[in-house]
């Protein structure tokens, strides 16, 4: 009896744990089919709000390409804006702050065979000869000069320093080759060094050869140009 009553009550306790696993069961699948329809709408809604915000966004591109459409043909229409960007542009030049091409000359100066012989130890290029150079390629009307590849601003100096020639505060040896570029009227610059006693006097122990070109390129000053004293006048 008491047997029988044991193999019962196992079965109604296995049963009741049938059940529950069964609810169990049932339960977890409802719930991930609950999360996986809600994972879907949430794909959804994310998706609709990106379309709509690429739309937006194409939408504000394609109105600043309007404006800037709009800028680009007011400076092309309008005659003050063009002489301000040619201003600007003449500035730059005139200051030395971007490179430059154009017809002009080039002189170069080079040593003779000879120089360094022991009869001639004293022969060089000499600084002032060089800033007379100048001066006459500027009385020219030269629009761009520069001397071994550093550009001659209104602010450049030539001095001579122990047995270097300083030049915007870099060295150039006297007794090497001197390469001289000016951009301008090539006809106007090179009659103005052919003058007499421009190329032929103070150059002893050096050849000078003067070539025209229809392409002379410049490289700019790349040292930024600063006024601590000098300020504009206001008229006003």
């Amino acid at each position: 009896m008491n047997k029988t009553s044991g193999k019962i009550a196992l079965g109604i306790v296995s049963l009741l744990l049938g059940l529950m696993l069964t609810y169990q069961l049932r339960a977890v699948a409802k719930n991930k089919k609950i999360t996986g329809n809600n994972d879907v709408a949430t794909i959804t809604i994310e998706v609709e709000k990106l379309t709509k915000q690429k739309a937006d966004m194409q939408k504000q591109i394609d109105e600043l390409q309007i404006q800037i459409q709009n800028y680009e043909k007011a400076v092309s229409e309008d005659t003050l804006s063009k002489a301000l960007v040619q201003e600007l542009d003449s500035t730059r030049m005139l200051l030395g702050s971007t490179d430059v091409q154009g017809e002009g000359i080039i002189l170069t100066i080079e040593a003779e065979e000879d120089i360094f012989s022991a009869q001639s130890p004293q022969y060089g290029v000499d600084y002032g000869d060089l800033v007379r150079i100048v001066n006459e390629l500027n009385y020219a009307d030269a629009e761009a000069i520069s001397i071994n590849d550093i550009r001659i601003t209104s602010r450049t100096g030539i001095r001579l320093a122990g047995n270097a020639i300083i030049i915007n505060e870099e060295k150039i040896s006297p007794v090497e080759t001197v390469t001289i570029k000016a951009i301008g009227n090539k006809n106007k610059l090179s009659k103005a060094l052919e003058f007499p006693g421009i190329l032929d006097t103070g150059f002893t122990g050096f050849t000078t050869k003067l070539t025209p070109s229809d392409k002379v390129e410049i490289s700019k000053y790349n040292v930024t140009l600063n006024f601590m004293y000098a300020k504009p006048i206001n008229n006003n």
